[in-house]
């Protein structure tokens, strides 16, 4: 799907108002080149290109004003001339001069150039110069293609939310919203978009698929068996399998991917799973032993591949077991747990296979681990119950995952997870935070200051921003700024219990203490079993 851009008016009195560095100061264009151009702009809003090129290409002269060049530029642009266009827009575009209009028709140029990395360069500085403009769909768009998911979002889901006319925009933002299974994110993008696209009425039935049901799933999919193009045959048939493969039907599953799998491990995972189902455990060796004997050995860093190839290992693994390849079985089932080392299955199929190869210790230990994966496992009931919750809530989700980063000491890893948050939930302070949290808990006290202004610029009535900006400035030994922040909490929320435990810390160290007291009894008036209180009011009632 191709959009046609014309030449709006205000884009072309932009181009004409294009600042320039105060050193280079270029003569102002003679008084027949103004007339020339406010001709041409007159021709290019009636919609004649060609007309406007001719009166301004006379005016293509090494000392021609860089306005006049940039607009000759972009009019090369749109009518089809992308060479042209970038040998003028682009030694602006590449100044500190270039606003986001030029950015933005120089990596348009550059992309029908086929010269990515040149339009991606352009594309993000226009995009940080407008934030929300088409630069920044032209971005995701671009990211996209390439198969940079989160990125591509990030740039790409802004606009389409502010942009409900924009179909493409629209499909593309949420294929990746699927992609990164953002669930709600995905159906918001989707909602009220008709079915009669294919890749529409695909986004549609994946999403039912992802919310556990199936067979409304497989019903909106199946059509596009017969009727999509061609270029989605594949990802039809590996949805549909999917969905029948989760009601049990194994010999659907078989039948829509027999001879479809090439070179894709994802999809040989999926034949030899429902191959294993149906009963034939050779079927399944013969789909996967070629994957598993070129992948196994790998060491994958994505999480993504690594999930991927704890799967072919485990789907490989189980089948060899059922071959009595115990050999085989061994090599497949430990590398699923080193893969994955909360894999219970695995671990169970390899103690079974160590313990029929006579190698009775390792099978014990196997075994063992198993019973503490097991343990630690919560019941099926807890894990469908947060299995769902994630689906529901993405953002609370990969906070929970940025915590955990962060408890293991890859911080920086876990404020890109929340930053991705912030820009992509701007309204959820849930983000905002768990940065400023997890900034405080590395002891980067001043970027946490930083990120609990931003919190309460973006949301000044949120208490526990403010809370969060007063905790900060605590740490910081700016106690007047703290209390200030502490008493606005509660003037917005006066059983802020955080801020009235903290307040009661600080007014103690200012010699406060009455007023400590009576705060630290509310807190336990609202809170009887709060130890912190409790505590912090004994050593004030010991120390009358």
């Amino acid at each position: 799907m191709k959009r046609k851009l014309i030449l709006p008016p205000f884009l072309v009195l932009a181009l004409l108002a294009l600042p320039l560095p105060a050193q280079t100061r270029p003569a102002p264009p003679s008084p027949q080149a103004v007339k020339a151009t406010q001709s041409a702009v007159q021709k290019a809003q009636k919609g004649d290109l060609q007309g406007a090129i001719a009166l301004l290409e006379p005016l293509n002269q090494p000392e021609a004003h860089p306005s006049t060049l940039s607009l000759l530029g972009t009019l090369y642009l749109e009518a089809g001339r992308p060479k042209d266009a970038l040998a003028l827009l682009g030694p602006i575009a590449d100044t500190d001069a270039a606003g986001p209009l030029i950015l933005h028709n120089a990596g348009r140029a550059a992309l029908a150039l086929k010269q990515t990395a040149r339009a991606e360069t352009y594309l993000k500085r226009a995009a940080a110069k407008a934030p929300g403009s088409p630069a920044a769909r032209d971005l995701g768009l671009l990211l996209g293609s390439q198969g940079r998911l989160e990125e591509s979002y990030l740039a790409l889901r802004p606009w389409a939310l502010a942009h409900a006319d924009d179909a493409e925009a629209r499909v593309f933002a949420a294929y990746d919203a699927v992609e990164l299974d953002r669930v709600p994110e995905a159906a918001e993008l989707l909602q009220g978009m008709p079915d009669d696209d294919p890749r529409t009425r695909l986004l549609h039935g994946r999403l039912q698929l992802m919310q556990q049901r199936p067979r409304a799933g497989i019903n909106l999919i199946e059509p596009l068996l017969q009727n999509g193009p061609p270029e989605l045959n594949l990802s039809v048939r590996r949805y549909l399998a999917e969905g029948h493969l989760a009601l049990g039907e194994s010999k659907a599953a078989i039948e829509l991917l027999k001879g479809k799998v090439g070179d894709d491990p994802s999809l040989a995972v999926l034949l030899g799973r429902a191959c294993y189902r149906a009963g034939d455990p050779a079927a399944a060796i013969a789909v996967l032993e070629p994957f598993a004997r070129h992948l196994l050995a790998g060491d994958p860093t994505a999480a993504a591949e690594r999930s991927l190839l704890a799967d072919l290992a485990l789907e490989y693994g189980q089948a060899v077991v059922a071959a009595s390849r115990w050999t085989d079985a061994i090599g497949a089932l430990s590398r699923a747990t080193q893969l994955d080392p909360g894999r219970l299955q695995a671990w169970q199929l390899l103690g079974r296979a160590q313990l029929a190869a006579g190698r009775r210790d390792d099978a014990n230990q196997s075994l063992d681990r198993f019973r503490q994966v097991e343990a630690a496992q919560k019941s099926n009931i807890a894990r469908l119950n947060e299995s769902q919750s994630d689906t529901d809530d993405p953002t609370g989700r990969n906070l929970r995952e940025a915590a955990a980063l962060a408890n293991s000491g890859r911080i920086d890893e876990a404020l890109d997870r929340i930053r991705r948050e912030v820009q992509l939930q701007p309204g959820d302070p849930r983000p905002r935070m768990a940065e400023v949290r997890t900034l405080l808990g590395a002891s980067r006290s001043q970027e946490a200051l930083k990120a609990a202004s931003d919190a309460v610029t973006a949301q000044p009535g949120n208490p526990d921003h403010l809370y969060l900006r007063g905790a900060v400035k605590m740490s910081l030994r700016d106690l007047a700024g703290a209390e200030q922040d502490f008493r606005q909490t509660l003037r917005i929320k006066p059983d802020h219990l955080a801020a009235m435990r903290d307040l009661a810390v600080l007014l103690t160290t200012n010699g406060k203490k009455d007023e400590a007291r009576q705060l630290l009894r509310k807190v336990l008036e609202l809170k009887p079993d709060d130890a912190v209180a409790k505590a912090n009011l004994a050593k004030l009632e010991a120390s009358k």
